[in-house]
């Protein structure tokens, strides 16, 4: 039913949904969220897609259930609706999303005095939009969107409200500084996480090959390669994520959940970064090299998908993740992986599995026997978390001290009784760790912890000296 004509000063505020009111869009969050639902779902998506986008947003709305109150509203949007209001001004949601979307949404940030959202048989983008709207208001109305399909509905409104690309009209106004998609890519790629690909120089350090300029090349061509498929795997992840990172207190500014990233872009990101990575290990380093940054890949998509949410298998995904990044190493450099580091990698990195646990679970408000969010785990699991972390890193120190009693036999090293101090620095940072998080005061990821913690690479300086002293100093010892 079209209104009466309305004063100027009376004219309604009309608001888009997706990237304006929300940041972020939700028929892409809503086809993402389809790769967890299983190859059937993925069939009849790609069928709906071939009829069009308005039968695609209808199933996508009926099938998953989104959560309006997990959305980040945009301020300057909501500022904007509430000074409306206040004037005494209609403000309708008009959106290219499916109506039931579009009602959950307008429920949360509303009253709205309409919804005007795409069915089953018309997605109202564009002109289609515009109609509507016309039809609705007759008469003068505003627009706040972000898209250039919003152009058309810009020059036929009497102020043009802009919060993305440019109006093309003279009467814009821009509510909100337009965000560099390029500083919330790098962001998103998590940089600061390369550091743990340091593993992969661990075969060079403890096979001899540390004055081999050429090997050193290929060490590092072997870490820049699986720093990109990890960042790439971290964008992949976060999609994933972005419902439960929006809940949590400290994901929730983490680009794509807070908005500031576009899913096609993080998308684009991931696939140029996985291509990059295997393409480069295996021109460069070779079919070995390749199969194991492959098998890092497809493992941490597969803990990504499914495996982080499975007791147990998690955290032992996590410490082959760990482990794996050793194996590139030592493929890039073309030198056997001693059977005993891969076994002391395989423990410590399960300790430290669980401990990610079971700090998560110290700092849970669920109730005793409610499943973290997207996890395995109870909070009544607490104790059986710690004591299965505390014992593997035990394990691990015992397998140090075999493996370093193997390396001194191996004539390569200057002082070989030297590796004899390997596990003391490693035995006091396991144990302070713990009972660091057990006081609360490691927080998250322990690895990541340690790279920032001075004590923790104090302790990795000293390890590394010990190895420099075994290798090239002949100490009077014995």
């Amino acid at each position: 039913m079209n209104s009466l004509p309305r004063p100027e000063t009376q004219a309604p505020l009309v608001v888009d949904l997706d990237q304006t009111l929300v940041r972020g869009d939700m028929a892409l969050e809503g086809l993402v969220k389809v790769i967890g639902l299983g190859v059937r779902a993925w069939f009849t998506l790609l069928a709906l897609l071939l009829r069009g986008p308005a039968p695609t947003k209808a199933w996508l709305a009926r099938r998953l259930a989104h959560r309006p109150s997990t959305l980040v509203l945009r301020e300057p949007v909501t500022a904007q609706i509430a000074e409306a209001r206040r004037e005494g001004r209609p403000v309708i949601l008009a959106t290219a999303a499916h109506w039931r979307v579009a009602r959950r949404v307008a429920a949360l940030a509303g009253p709205f005095d309409a919804v005007l959202a795409s069915s089953y048989r018309r997605n109202l983008k564009g002109r289609t939009k515009l109609a509507a709207i016309q039809a609705h208001v007759g008469g003068p109305f505003d627009y706040i969107g972000d898209s250039p399909a919003d152009r058309p509905i810009w020059q036929a409104s009497r102020i043009a409200y802009t919060v993305g690309v440019e109006t093309g009209v003279a009467q814009q106004q821009r509510l909100a500084p337009q965000s560099s998609p390029a500083r919330a890519l790098i962001r998103a790629l998590r940089p600061h996480q390369w550091a743990k690909n340091v593993l992969v120089f661990l075969p060079l350090a403890t096979s001899g090959e540390l004055a081999h300029p050429g090997q050193i090349g290929h060490a590092l061509l072997s870490f820049i390669c699986l720093s990109l498929i990890a960042s790439s795997v971290y964008l992949v992840n976060d999609l994933l994520d972005i419902d439960a990172d929006r809940i949590h207190p400290k994901k929730r500014r983490r680009p794509l959940a807070a908005g500031d990233l576009s899913i096609p872009l993080a998308v684009v990101a991931a696939l140029i970064g996985t291509a990059v990575g295997l393409g480069a290990g295996l021109f460069w380093l070779g079919w070995p090299a390749f199969a194991a940054l492959a098998t890092y890949c497809v493992l941490t998509v597969t803990y990504s998908l499914r495996l982080k949410a499975a007791m147990i298998a998690d955290v032992l995904a996590l410490a082959c993740l760990y482990t794996l990044r050793i194996a590139v190493g030592a493929a890039a450099i073309h030198v056997p992986v001693s059977f005993w580091l891969l076994l002391f990698s395989v423990f410590l990195f399960l300790s430290l599995g669980y401990l990610k646990r079971y700090i998560e679970l110290r700092g849970s408000l669920r109730e005793e026997h409610e499943l973290l969010s997207g996890r395995g785990y109870t909070p009544s699991d607490e104790m059986i978390v710690a004591m299965n972390g505390v014992a593997a890193g035990m394990v691990s120190l015992l397998v140090l001290a075999l493996f370093a009693e193997a390396m001194g036999r191996s004539g390569t090293y200057a002082s070989p009784e030297m590796l004899w101090l390997l596990p003391l620095p490693l035995l006091y940072w396991l144990n302070r760790v713990w009972m660091m998080a057990r006081r609360g005061e490691v927080d998250g990821d322990p690895v990541a912890f340690a790279i920032t913690d001075k004590k923790s690479l104090t302790v990795g300086l000293l390890l590394g000296l010990i190895l420099l002293l075994a290798k090239f100093a002949a100490l009077p010892i014995g």
